[in-house]
């Protein structure tokens, strides 16, 4: 009697030890980090400004880079590591004149890429603030932007913008037309990046 006793107390041990371990296992899963990869098809990146003449839009065609980021269902719980490519090259207005002299302010054959790295993240609710390292014609500067993000399936979305000074990464606003028209030292990226 004193055996089968034991041998029932034991049994149900076991079992809420291993109810126990099942319910941790899960939870690990469900928030683990998850590499995820930039949709450069569906991820979109515009620059606007202005000019003496009239205001302007560049859209940025190529952005890479990858985010770590931790998922509870559709909630975003934590981000570890963003990092953005875009090659200055890839950012078209749909003027040849315009682009070349965005092309030689931003020194691009000596600078080929403008980088993002975070540094830091914090969520709250379906907000993000993401504070990193933008660096631009090989100047680096710290800046924080403040973002919304969502998410569908396995993808993450996150959307906002961030407005500058040119001059803070030492660019010379673009001029042209033998200096005619000359470009407001403000502007503005907005974004929305998916990352699947």
């Amino acid at each position: 009697m004193y055996v089968t006793l034991l041998s029932s107390h034991q049994n149900q041990l076991l079992g809420m030890k291993h109810t126990t371990l099942t319910t941790i296992l899960l939870l690990v899963t469900t928030l683990a980090f998850a590499q995820l990869r930039v949709n450069n098809t569906s991820s979109k990146i515009e620059i606007d400004g202005t000019s003496n003449v009239h205001d302007w839009t560049e859209k940025v065609e190529t952005i890479n880079g990858t985010c770590n980021a931790q998922l509870n269902g559709t909630t975003l719980v934590a981000i570890s590591s963003l990092d953005l490519t875009m090659p200055v090259r890839s950012i078209k207005s749909g003027k040849g004149t315009m682009d070349k002299n965005t092309y030689n302010a931003l020194n691009a054959d000596k600078y080929p890429n403008i980088v993002f790295k975070l540094k830091s993240a914090s969520v709250s609710g379906n907000k993000v603030v993401l504070t990193g390292t933008l660096t631009i014609a090989g100047k680096a500067q710290n800046i924080t932007v403040n973002c919304s993000y969502a998410t569908n399936g396995s993808a993450l979305t996150i959307k906002g913008e961030h407005k500058m000074k040119m001059t803070q990464f030492g660019i010379d606003p673009p001029t042209a037309m033998l200096g005619a028209m000359t470009t407001g030292d403000d502007i503005t990226i907005r974004f929305n990046i998916v990352f699947n």
